[in-house]
């Protein structure tokens, strides 16, 4: 058996401090090689089959988005547990003439520099060896070990921001018939990520200064959207299909239609359709996207778990799953939301596409709600649902007014069809929810690129 040595008659006893020292020693060192830091570029480009390309006035521009997964594989760290999504650009200048400046700003306001997107991801000394769900209750024992760790840390850091500096496209001027590619970093999204490219072209000829906007729409994945899910072509057979030319017409099929959703097996009303939208699926989804609304999650036990947690903890899920509501019997074919601070309150936005067009264009009839909070109820399987604000008109046209402030109606009008319903008489939802509603129904037509400031007017001689 081991003792410690004596001296005489005195026994030696190692200071208590250089026994712990020694035993801090031996524990980050283990722990060092977690502060590997191993990006893996140049590797498999899978995002890079999701780009896209826009080419105007010899300028010709790419972009591709990362997935959460894609991101913290190619850059060795969890970027989007940082709310940080790199997204890769490629400028192209075939003018021979012209210089373009590019502005990171377009971007989004609120881009992350690339040492800036280093740092707020950087390898945390000690602290990360308990950042673990099951592990977090220790987490005080990382602050002993965090300056010996340091050492190991460090090293690991300064190749982390050399790598993101590198990686990143390089600002400022693009010369004549020059490329440069790389990365940008912007706050994290899922779904439709809507990417600006601004550039200011100078040419010394002309004499004056032209700023030109590329606007791409990219796929972020990540979420499993309910739209996603949907065979829109085989929804309806051909001659099921009314194709519709005169504004006339068009009314008296709008007002003909059921005036509410219902449960799913069709017999009990619930909220007032009280939208309609003209418009192909990808102006739907860059409207809303460039309005800042996002898609929805379908049910699943992962979205579920999701909703416990941002329900127990008030915080925002900018995907949770919409309750189903039924149409032409079947449940909502695309749901948005826009959020608050909190899941207790968002608008939200069903739309069902309808077996009609318009001038050539599909018709999708849609109800538009805003939830003010949550509320409990025998009704639903986990006994809570969303209370909703009765008036069901002023949500209507919120989704006018909004996507007409960023110019995304090319017309729009009022139609009748619905049942009017009062404070003293309101309808009920199929929760219970009391509404009211004037009967009429928002129209708008969403244009593939931005409309003029004011929309122009449906329906003008029969104006509801």
């Amino acid at each position: 058996m081991m003792t410690s040595p004596t001296f005489g008659s005195r026994r030696f006893e190692f200071p208590r401090c250089i026994t712990w020292g020694l035993v801090f020693i031996l524990l980050a060192a283990p722990a060092s090689g977690c502060a590997r830091y191993q990006p893996k570029f140049g590797g498999d480009t899978p995002y890079l089959q999701r780009m896209k390309t826009q080419t105007r006035d010899s300028v010709t521009i790419s972009v591709a988005g990362l997935s959460a997964a894609e991101s913290r594989k190619i850059f060795g760290v969890d970027l989007a547990k940082h709310n940080i999504l790199p997204v890769w650009l490629k400028i192209e200048n075939h003018d021979p003439q012209s210089s373009y400046f590019f502005l990171q700003r377009g971007l989004d306001p609120n881009y992350f520099s690339a040492g800036e997107a280093a740092y707020i991801a950087r390898i945390r000394p000690g602290i990360r060896l308990f950042d673990r769900p099951l592990l977090r209750i220790l987490m005080p024992l990382g602050f002993f070990l965090a300056p010996v760790d340091y050492f190991f840390v460090q090293p690991a850091n300064d190749r982390m921001r050399e790598a993101f500096t590198r990686e990143a496209i390089k600002y400022g001027w693009f010369a004549p018939g020059e490329a440069k590619a790389g990365f940008v970093f912007v706050p994290f999204e899922m779904g439709t990520k809507q990417v600006t490219v601004d550039l200011i072209e100078h040419n010394p000829q002309k004499g004056s200064e032209v700023l030109k906007r590329f606007d791409f729409f990219v796929e972020i994945p990540g979420i499993n959207a309910d739209y996603r899910n949907k065979a829109f072509d085989d929804l309806y057979k051909p001659e099921e299909i009314r194709h519709i030319a005169g504004e006339a017409e068009f009314q008296k099929a709008l007002e003909e239609l059921p005036c509410c959703v219902t449960d799913f097996r069709g017999k009990k009303k619930g909220d007032p359709l009280n939208l309609v939208v003209i418009a192909t699926l990808p102006e739907i989804l860059e409207a809303f996207t460039t309005a800042e609304w996002d898609e929805t999650e379908t049910i699943s036990f992962r979205s579920i778990l999701r909703m416990i947690r941002s329900f127990s903890l008030k915080k925002a899920y900018n995907y949770s799953p919409i309750s189903p509501l039924y149409l032409y019997g079947r449940s909502q074919d695309i749901a948005l939301q826009k959020t608050r601070g909190n899941i207790h309150e968002r608008m939200h936005l069903r739309l069902w596409l309808s077996p009609m067009t318009f001038d050539g264009k599909p018709v999708w009839i849609g109800q538009a709600s805003r939830d003010i909070g949550i509320r409990f109820t025998a009704r639903t399987w986990n006994l809570m649902t969303h209370k909703i604000d009765p008036d069901v008109d002023e949500s209507a046209l919120y989704v006018l007014s909004d996507l007409v402030y960023r110019r995304r109606v090319g017309k729009y009008g009022v139609v009748g069809g619905g049942i009017p319903r009062t404070p003293e008489n309101p309808g009920r939802n199929l929760t219970g929810d009391p509404y009211y509603t004037s009967g009429k129904r928002m129209v708008m037509e969403l244009p593939a690129k931005q409309a003029p400031e004011v929309p122009a007017r449906f329906f003008v001689p029969g104006e509801q």
